[in-house]
């Protein structure tokens, strides 16, 4: 059986989240894409295999573009492991494009918790706004605690105001990711009171599977000659329409 895939601008966060909250839901699958990225060499297919629910277009560590294919089990083993490592379910601060895997997640655990997530505007990260959504997270009983994601750079802004460095110490954590996190810029953080958790992760992996260095819950991490190896119910399908690369890796 075959479930249509619905590609989606990425510059709507909210179109996203509902395409996405029905993926999950058993309806069509979604590529979220960014309307100013080059286009990959070839268009994606109207359709998709049931079990995939999530395409996610990215280059990686190769440079080559290629489609990722992930279940909604992949998807969601990925924020239930991330609830629990994070101490439970909460509101979300969404400051990363939702074409990316990291933006994905936020949206994926906002709708897992029932919560509605808090977005800044795409483009240029403000500090300034960063500290005004942290104001509007809502919390209740259910949902007491409150988490974003962000990128290192992004965290460095926050570190250089002093109103968006108190907004980001009164969350339960900050998930910092994309790129190597620098040793002073998280002491920095944690000298200010920021609760920084380091991430590693790929589309592959249906994002961060490894927080301050030690895999999720049902994630298990080698190293062969080298190469980090990867295994769990985290991991993708594989790649649409690239067989070879699929079993290669």
């Amino acid at each position: 059986m075959a479930r249509p895939l619905v590609a989606l601008g990425a510059s709507d966060p909210s179109a996203v989240l509902r395409g996405l909250e029905a993926a999950l839901a058993g309806g069509p699958a979604l590529l979220p894409v960014a309307e100013d990225a080059p286009a990959l060499p070839t268009a994606p297919p109207s359709h998709v295999e049931q079990r995939v629910a999530l395409v996610v277009e990215t280059s990686g560590s190769t440079g080559t573009g290629k489609r990722v294919a992930l279940s909604s089990d992949a998807v969601l083993a990925g924020a239930a492991a991330a609830d629990a490592a994070l101490g439970g379910p909460g509101a979300w601060l969404l400051a990363l494009p939702t074409h990316y895997i990291a933006g994905l997640n936020v949206l994926t655990r906002s709708i897992t918790a029932g919560t509605t997530p808090v977005v800044l505007p795409v483009g240029h990260f403000d500090p300034a706004a960063f500290a005004d959504a942290v104001d509007r997270l809502d919390v209740g009983p259910a949902d007491p605690r409150r988490y974003t994601s962000l990128v290192p750079v992004q965290l460095a802004r926050v570190l250089d105001d002093p109103r968006a460095t108190a907004a980001a110490a009164t969350l339960d954590a900050v998930l910092v990711g994309g790129q190597a996190t620098p040793v002073p810029l998280r002491e920095r953080a944690r000298a200010a009171g920021v609760r920084v958790v380091t991430t590693y992760g790929a589309s592959e992996t249906s994002g961060g599977c490894v927080y301050d260095g030690v895999p999720l819950g049902p994630v298990r991490a080698a190293v062969d000659d080298g190469e980090l190896l990867l295994a769990g119910p985290v991991l993708a399908e594989g790649y649409l329409g690239d067989d070879e690369r699929t079993a290669r890796t």
